[in-house]
């Protein structure tokens, strides 16, 4: 039997075998990382630890700087193939032709159910019948609000669900008879 000091963690341990460095393979294991503490990130060039096994494979400081370099890889690479993204659009639409389609009715129905599914004035929840009523007025305003799903569920105050009928009433009169629901004189915000 040979003594042996474990050359990652320093425990001692007995040996049969004379040439035996670590005293486990966990230890052989982080003795390869081990060896190197730090390493220089790919994108902004700042020094980072390497802490664990888990950090043997990593190339950059942190998750920002991560998507940051792919970002610029993708762009530099959609740069120098510039025919390769309108090929791939034509061959998808051409695999599945409603795509876009299907993607607006989706959104909308998520749309009209976080609003409420149905008019706030006479309750029908028909979704071909319903109108999504954007609050503030954009009246004289350069742009109109985005009608995307992100923006309506993060502003969702500022919406509200009507049917088709009532809807125009408030635009054309300003206001739902027998309702206290006006057209807003609030201009829509940075506009």
């Amino acid at each position: 039997m040979t003594t042996i000091t474990c050359k990652h963690c320093g425990n001692v341990i007995e040996t049969k075998r004379k040439t035996r460095k670590f005293c486990s393979q966990s230890c052989a294991n982080r003795s390869l990382w081990a060896s190197e503490k730090s390493r220089e990130c790919r994108h902004c060039g700042k020094p980072f630890p390497l802490k664990s096994a888990a950090d043997a494979n990593r190339q950059h400081c942190s998750q920002r700087c991560a998507k940051a370099h792919n970002a610029k890889a993708i762009k530099d690479w959609k740069k120098s193939n510039p025919e390769y993204m309108p090929a791939y659009q034509k061959a998808r639409a051409a695999k599945h032709p409603g795509m876009w389609l299907e993607k607006a009715k989706a959104e909308r129905l998520q749309i009209i159910e976080l609003l409420g599914r149905k008019c706030l004035v006479c309750g029908v929840s028909n979704p071909n019948w319903l109108h999504v009523d954007f609050i503030p007025t954009t009246r004289n305003c350069l742009y109109r609000h985005p009608r995307h799903l992100k923006y309506i569920r993060d502003n969702a105050k500022d919406f509200r669900i009507l049917c088709a009928n009532h809807h125009y009433e408030l635009t054309l009169t300003g206001k739902i008879q027998g309702t206290n629901i006006t057209q807003s004189k609030e201009v829509m915000p940075n506009a």
